[in-house]
């Protein structure tokens, strides 16, 4: 009998492989709203990256501001030209990612508990203000964080002038203040335990008042997590779920699986995250640095994982920023900054790996629990005849491969043909596949090569 086979869903590990062992990595598993489509879901090649402008130095991060784009690399910040060449304007000391925003023409850099300010011409340090991780703009103020729970707002338009009766102290809980953040006028006070709303009441010193009802009991778990698109606020929280904060609350957009997974992560405190706004689609990226991981959410979809190389490790990505028409990528190993680009299928060059672990496939699917499968055939219906007119590429192929023992080992590869450019083939087939009681089939692409699946399914006779 022809089973079909669910190839299009998102990363899923549970505890216990044998239930589920589902991994989408570089793919984007996606819903196709048009009902006369061959398939209702689909896996498509997450965009490659071509080079922008090189950098010098590991990366610290990015920031648009007024049409210029301000990008950290090891200890120096520069402006960069819509050709990707870097100018240095001065030394951001320290290490680790950068904290940006701006007010009218200046653009604040806050890295290692010390504030600087570029007003076009100088690169100066905010005095006045307490070893702060963050700093916010919100009403022509810039907030910033300070010590023992304190925030404090600078002067009207000026980020690097504070008054010293501007402090104020976070005082729903006692918990240690460790970001500050702006969405929607109002001012987030992130904490170790609680999450307060402020707003600029413009009557006190600061002008700030804190939202009666609005303490949401989540504890911020990494200060670079937090990000923004015009609806939501994203975060990690201290019981390792993300989540998606709105006018209406704090939703979380992880499953138990998921967030088990990121507390057995050695650190997770340096968890990065951006948002950004692709094909109309919002999207919200977190990189672990210490565990090697990085992971891509599109708004009311799955989760899957982005990578690089060939070993299912984190994505080069530490940084992102929209510029130029481009979506900017900057590289933790070296400041370059990349373009994500839809008609590219390698990171400047280097291999993408593609990877799709299925769910588990067994006799309860086809009514015949407890029961040995015999596959005679596996078929995979995708996009064909995209081979590349010469390199690696021209005669490009999938893998298959399946695990046995819930997704602790997967056998051999076995390469089955997608088509040259201009062949286009019905579908790809494999046949005479053993038998077994469980299995998770693997599909594996490397070739730098569009890459849209769109169903599977095989064929498989009930034994014993």
């Amino acid at each position: 009998m022809l089973v079909p086979i669910n190839l299009t869903g998102g990363t899923y590990k549970h505890p216990s492989l044998p239930l589920s062992a589902q991994v989408t990595r570089n793919f984007w598993p996606q819903q196709i709203d048009n009902q006369s489509a061959r398939s209702p879901y689909i896996l498509e090649s997450w965009p490659g990256l071509t080079l922008f402008g090189a950098g010098s130095g590991a990366d610290g991060g990015q920031f648009e501001h007024n049409g210029i784009l301000y990008h950290v690399c090891g200890t120096t910040l520069y402006t960069v030209a819509a050709d990707g060449a870097h100018t240095s304007r001065g030394s951001i000391l320290g290490s680790g990612p950068c904290i940006f925003d701006g007010i009218g023409q200046d653009v604040v850099i806050v890295r290692g508990g010390v504030a600087k300010v570029w007003d076009g011409t100088t690169l100066s340090t905010v005095s006045g203000v307490e070893t702060p991780n963050s700093a916010t703009h919100i009403n022509n103020q810039m907030l910033y964080d300070g010590d023992e729970g304190r925030f404090c707002s600078s002067n009207v338009g000026d980020a690097a002038t504070i008054n010293a009766l501007n402090y104020a102290t976070a005082e729903s809980s006692a918990d240690d203040l460790l970001r500050v953040f702006s969405f929607n006028e109002q001012a987030l006070l992130l904490g170790s335990k609680t999450i307060e709303r402020w707003w600029n009441s413009g009557v006190g010193n600061p002008p700030f008042d804190r939202v009666q009802g609005g303490t949401i009991e989540i504890g911020l778990k990494a200060i670079y997590s937090v990000a923004s698109n015009k609806d939501s606020v994203y975060l990690l929280g201290t019981d390792f779920r993300i989540y998606r904060m709105s006018e209406g609350g704090a939703l979380a957009i992880t499953d138990r699986a998921m967030s088990r997974e990121f507390s057995d992560f050695s650190d997770a405190s340096d968890a990065i995250g951006w948002c950004f706004t692709k094909d109309d689609q919002y999207f919200y990226q977190i990189t672990f640095p210490t565990a090697d991981k990085s992971f891509v959410y599109p708004e009311g979809g799955q989760w899957f994982e982005v990578s690089s190389g060939m070993s299912g490790c984190r994505s080069v990505a530490n940084s992102y920023a929209y510029a130029f028409g481009k979506h900017l990528i900057g590289d933790y190993r070296n400041g370059n900054l990349y373009a994500l680009d839809d008609d590219a299928f390698t990171e400047n060059g280097e291999t993408i790996r593609r990877v799709r672990d299925t769910g588990p496939l067994h006799g309860g699917l086809v009514r015949a629990p407890g029961k040995t499968l015999e596959m005679s055939r596996f078929e995979l219906i995708m996009e064909t005849g995209v081979g590349l007119v010469s390199g690696q590429g021209s005669d490009p192929v999938v893998m298959l491969s399946f695990s046995d023992d819930g997704g602790r080992t997967f056998c051999t590869e076995t390469w089955g043909t997608v088509g040259q450019l201009g062949a286009y083939l019905w579908k790809v087939e494999w046949f005479a596949l053993g038998s077994f009681m469980s299995r998770i089939i693997r599909i594996a692409i490397t070739d730098p090569v569009k890459c849209s699946i769109h169903s599977a399914a095989a064929d498989v006779d009930i034994g014993i």
